[in-house]
């Protein structure tokens, strides 16, 4: 079924709550956009002591551009700002923001604040400022993003300040970080170098990202599809496409999918969601996602313990989800053993990974069945927790034999009640020899009878 990940906010870090919500998940989300490394070292510390198999995802502020503005500005309906670097043109009411704008596409002719609710359209554009027209009279709060769509961020800057920030989060006990705003593959490439032991989970939010999904969702470990940025991005009109593509591609390629933005908003304030809510939700059950995000939801609301546990029950009294995508953009078609696991549905499986590439090719084929994952590796069963199938994590028997069909054997041997409980028979995977590159290349079906 699919989970909850949950973001622990100022309503929501008290012990009372986080006991409440490891009742329902052990996925936790702390967004870095928000408070400084303090508070969040303490709401780490009190996650772990209360729930201390807890899958902890730290969001990193991203290359986003926010609002400087430290108290609310009225902003009236056909006023005309500058957002960015002040400019010799002072006509013009000027908010100056957190980082350099992208580089915007001469085609530009609106941009929005607060992931799409506010648009302007453009009037001017320079180098490191645009201008642009209100479309309508609002509020703006502090530290509110701004998106320009079809822009391009520097992957440079975007993984200077990614470094910097991870670096910065040397001694805290988290599992993941949310890579903001990847737009390739490059960038996540070099991250995993420098951090081998996080979970790189891609935030895919703007039109390059959404255009280079494949390298994207390939080189990380998990996939969040943020529809707030990428609506505002990409446009209303392209946003159902882009979920979808981004979800298949995400799928097949066997990773994590997170959906995140306002899935349970209406909650906040009432008792229970709206009708496009409910649909929504079996939408993203529909298209193979894992984990369903709680942002404001839980972090700011009073309300936070009613919409946790509806969440929780829908995703437990719903059918399990048959993802509706096809596996031709599946790179698993070319290895003939994964094709061939599908003929043993009816039974259970056991699967050897060492790196969790055979994880992934497992789920791209076999999205919905369950699993006992044999490994030693301890951010491969971090990232098992994500999956919305429920998957088993043992350590392995006789770790340091050469021929991984002992090994698997041998553990087999140590957990066969388990194994066993609900058929005679189960599926074995692993590779036959440990050699450089190696991947899984043999199945095997073990008997009941075999271990007596």
């Amino acid at each position: 079924m699919m989970k909850s990940l949950v973001t622990i906010g100022p309503s929501s870090v008290d012990d009372e709550s986080i006991h409440y919500f490891a009742g329902k998940t052990n996925l936790f989300r702390l967004n870095g956009s928000h408070s400084d490394l303090i508070w969040h070292r303490s709401a780490i510390s009190k996650i772990r002591s209360i729930c201390p198999n807890a899958f902890i995802l730290m969001d990193i502020p991203g290359i986003k551009p926010r609002s400087l503005n430290e108290k609310p500005i009225e902003i009236s309906r056909d006023q005309v700002l500058s957002f960015g670097k002040p400019t010799e043109d002072e006509k013009y009411k000027h908010i100056n923001l957190s980082r350099q704008l992208p580089k915007m596409s001469p085609e530009l002719s609106t941009f929005s604040l607060n992931d799409g609710q506010f648009i302007f359209d453009v009037i001017k554009t320079y180098q490191e400022t645009v201008v642009g027209r209100s479309r309508e009279s609002f509020t703006l709060l502090p530290k509110k993003g701004i998106n320009i769509p079809g822009s391009i961020y520097d992957d440079e800057q975007q993984l200077k300040i990614y470094t910097k920030f991870i670096s910065a989060l040397k001694e805290f006990e988290i599992d993941a970080i949310g890579i903001s705003f990847i737009q390739t593959g490059a960038v996540l490439k070099k991250l995993k170098a420098l951090f081998p032991s996080l979970i790189l989970i891609a935030k895919v939010e703007n039109t390059e990202g959404w255009r280079n999904v494949s390298d994207i969702a390939e080189l990380s470990d998990a996939v969040m599809i943020d529809r707030g940025d990428l609506a505002a991005e990409v446009g209303f009109s392209n946003l159902y496409e882009a979920v979808n593509e981004i979800a298949l591609v995400t799928k097949s390629n066997g990773k994590p999918l997170i959906m995140a933005t306002e899935n349970l908003e209406t909650m906040i304030s009432r008792g229970s969601p709206s009708k496009s809510e409910v649909i929504s939700l079996g939408h993203s059950g529909d298209i193979g996602a894992d984990c369903i995000m709680l942002s404001e939801e839980t972090a700011l609301s009073e309300n936070a313990k009613v919409i946790v546990d509806w969440l929780h029950n829908f995703c437990s009294g719903s059918k399990r989800s048959q993802t509706i995508y096809n596996y031709e953009r599946s790179q698993t078609i070319h290895n003939p053993i994964w094709k061939a696991i599908g003929s043993f549905s009816d039974l259970s499986y056991v699967l050897m990974s060492k790196s969790g590439y055979a994880l992934s090719q497992f789920c791209a084929q076999l999205p919905n069945m369950d699993l006992t994952l044999i490994t030693e590796n301890r951010k491969l069963g971090k990232l098992a927790q994500l999956y919305k199938q429920n998957i088993s994590i043992l350590l392995p028997d006789d770790s340091e034999s050469a021929v991984p069909s002992d090994i698997v054997w041998n553990t087999v041997n140590s957990h066969k009640e388990t194994l066993f409980r609900n058929s005679n028979k189960i599926v074995a995977i692993c590779v036959s020899k440990y050699v450089k590159h190696s991947r899984a290349n043999s199945i095997t079906v073990y008997q009941e009878n075999d271990f007596i």
